[in-house]
């Protein structure tokens, strides 16, 4: 049994240090001077990300294919409770660390010209200092504490961003939106921190992923030994507890990576400058959630893992239905990233860590070229206002037949999408493949209504290849419909292409969206990013509550991965088809898609509405809390601030009768005595008058008075 202290013992001197405080320095810097500057302001937090960037790769080249660099120290003690920092730098983290920063970087330069007009552009560019300093404190660090501390700082970065424009009225709902509905998984969060904390007394993953795996399943009863201060510590909750522990974990995810039933905020948070879109849905903060359950990925049980993947189906399947009727082009590539989310998760629920992750990454290009393809698309049309033109620039109604002013955006925006779509030759058919097959092994392995969700997964992915195609034929072909929308007949030909500095980091993320930047194209499993993170052997968990392992399923399903790629190739085609046929030009949806108003078929509202949940939220529960929260002041007015006035008022009116029975009783019986003894005084003063003789004649008759009064 080992002693708690020596797995918290900081290591010996690590020049490695200095690299990570470098890391966390340039964005903080950015943050704290960018704000400060004007026309420079690009720039110099340009310059910045980029030695950051050059750093994270250094770091990544010199120390890749360890087995996870460890760096720990001591933060503060407190009697005998130590509180240690630790970093972990594996192969996970310094893939995720280059994608972040990298990632941030082409944000940075596309923002340079899209943010160009903004008056408030430092105070933008601080911003995304703080996102990319909050981000990579969560992919560093290796203590829950640390990770929870940055990840509340990944929450308001978003708040901050999300509500950019706060003038709006809906950017700054928006973004108060997003910043309840994270507080709400945040809750779930806290309260797995707290269990850990309990049973382990230290919140150092490498601690407690030792001690987890010491501890045992007795009698239904969750027992971990340790020793602590040279005394044998023995903590004893009920099993159930472990199985609550990383679900309350995983709530944090749900409300970070937006998934059921906390999703809703992420379409909302389109209110925000579009760049900042691309480096919330690729990079920072709905990658978090995904990167933390990697983290804490061995300390989950069978049940917790379960939750997990039925929680990422659903959400998959609803996302994706949402997105296949809506006008906003950012709102369907923010529908699509709730369900490429759901994937993720769902990958980590059956056991597939490597596949989840994968999935992170490649999403990570693909997603971020579409937003700034979109963004491109928005700008351009944005430069086509003017005080008698006004339109919405992000409605796919005022859009169409747009390869023909925007060649290279559209080119990009295509080959990001079949990536999305998860077709062979594009990095995500890679990660989409290897969910797919450990979902379907996970399926064999459960067997009865499990297959529902394989099914809702081989269901999304047409859903899927559907609605970005349907997206890149409104946009892209057909005819430009704004002339005819605005009356404007001329507008058409003061429509270009964007400039360098929006196309370069456009064009760079298309081509990582392609296959061969992962070394493969058909088997996920020979790609190098996949084999470089590569699942735990083993969870750390009691055998008794630990899952079945991913290597086992994926035996028990047999040869079954040719034909799960045919069926999945086969859905993304069948989407695709259907979408060029329904929205090819000349089509009688595409041709009266401009006059489309909100819908009102039943089904159709379904997906248009998000499943309602909205209004779930606003009609049922927020109502329900609203009229609770009146109840509630209502008692407390009327029932517990009564009772309080009835008894200050009682006690005022048994003051008063005390002020009267001390006045008039005590008080007078005490004047009486004195009045009484004055009176007295008076009487007897009145017969002292001084004279001898009077005296003399006063005792005469008073002997008198006494011998008449013995003689009768």
């Amino acid at each position: 049994m080992i002693e708690l202290k020596d797995l918290l013992a900081p290591n010996a001197f690590d020049p490695l240090i200095y690299w990570i405080l470098a890391l966390f320095a340039f964005p903080l810097l950015s943050f704290f001077t960018t704000g400060l500057l004007k026309d420079k302001a690009s720039v110099w937090s340009s310059l910045l990300l980029g030695i950051n960037t050059c750093i994270s790769g250094y770091i990544a080249v010199t120390y890749w294919g360890e087995m996870g660099t460890s760096l720990k120290g001591t933060w503060f003690e407190i009697g005998g409770t130590v509180f240690n920092y630790s970093f972990l730098l594996d192969n996970a983290a310094l893939i995720m660390l280059v994608i972040v920063n990298f990632i941030s970087l082409l944000v940075h330069i596309f923002s340079a010209e899209y943010m160009r007009h903004d008056k408030a552009k430092p105070r933008y560019y601080a911003f995304l200092g703080l996102f990319t300093f909050s981000m990579l404190g969560i992919v560093l660090f290796h203590n829950l504490l640390f990770i929870f501390i940055f990840w509340e700082l990944v929450g308001l970065s978003s708040y901050l961003l999300i509500g950019f424009w706060f003038e709006k009225k809906s950017a700054s709902l928006a973004a108060n939106k997003a910043f309840i509905m994270n507080r709400i998984g945040d809750l779930g969060f806290l309260t797995g921190l707290m269990i850990l904390y309990t049973q382990f007394e230290t919140l150092d993953l490498g601690a407690i992923e030792f001690m987890m795996g010491e501890s045992q399943i007795e009698d239904g009863n969750w027992v971990v030994t340790y020793f602590s201060n040279g005394k044998e510590v023995i903590h004893v909750l009920d099993g159930r507890w472990l199985s609550a522990a990383g679900i309350a974990l995983f709530c944090g995810a749900v409300g970070k990576s937006a998934q059921f039933p906390l999703q809703i905020w992420l379409p909302d948070a389109m209110e925000g400058p579009t760049p900042v879109s691309a480096l919330i849905h690729a990079a920072t903060m709905v990658a978090a959630g995904v990167f933390m359950l990697s983290r804490v990925f061995v300390l989950l049980d069978a049940q917790a893992l379960e939750v997990i993947a039925i929680v990422g189906a659903i959400t998959a399947l609803m996302a994706a239905v949402a997105a296949l009727s809506q006008f906003d082009i950012k709102k369907v590539l923010a529908y699509s990233t709730v369900s490429q989310l759901g994937y993720m998760v769902l990958a980590m629920g059956v056991g597939a860590y490597d596949a989840g992750l994968f999935h992170l990454f490649t999403h990570a290009f693909f997603k971020a070229g579409l937003f700034l393809s979109a963004g491109i698309i928005i700008h351009q049309l944005h430069g086509l206002e003017s005080e008698g033109v006004k339109f919405n620039t992000q409605d796919m109604r005022v859009m169409g037949g747009l390869k023909q002013h925007l060649p290279i955006t559209f080119a990009c925006f295509v080959i990001c999408s079949l990536s999305l779509a998860g077709l062979p030759g594009f990095s995500g058919f890679l990660s989409k493949e290897a969910i797919l097959i450990n979902t379907h092994a996970w399926s064999v392995e459960k067997g009865g209504g499990y297959y529902l969700i394989e099914l809702m997964a081989f269901a999304t992915v047409i859903l899927t290849a559907f609605y970005i195609m349907r997206a890149v034929m409104l946009v892209f072909t057909g005819k430009f419909r704004l002339p005819e929308l605005t009356g404007v007949s001329d507008i058409a030909g003061k429509l270009k292409e964007g400039n360098r500095t929006l196309l370069i980091p456009v064009v760079i993320l298309a081509l990582l969206s392609l296959s061969f930047a992962f070394g493969s194209t058909f088997d996920a499993e020979t790609s190098w990013l996949h084999k470089a993170v590569e699942t735990p052997s083993g969870a750390m968990v009691p055998t008794k509550y630990a899952a079945v392992g991913q290597a086992e399923m994926l035996e028990s399903a047999g040869a079954d991965h040719i034909w799960l790629a045919v069926v999945s190739i086969g859905l993304a085609l069948a989407g695709i088809i259907a979408a060029l046929l329904i929205y090819k030009p000349g089509a009688k949806l595409a041709e009266a898609f401009d006059s489309k108003r909100e819908p009102v078929s039943p089904l159709v509202q379904v997906s248009f509405y998000h499943w309602y949940q909205d209004v779930l939220y606003t009609k049922v529960i927020l109502k329900f809390i609203l009229t609770q929260s009146k109840m509630l002041a209502w008692f407390d007015e009327k029932i517990l601030d009564g009772c309080v006035n009835l008894l200050a008022r009682t006690q005022v009116v048994v003051a008063h009768l005390t002020g009267m029975f001390d006045r008039y009783i005590i008080d007078g019986f005490v004047h009486l005595t004195a009045f009484t003894s004055g009176k007295v005084g008076q009487l007897t003063r009145s017969i002292q008058t001084g004279n001898v003789q009077t005296y003399i004649l006063s005792a005469i008759a008073m002997l008198i008075m006494l011998l008449l009064w013995f003689a009768f």
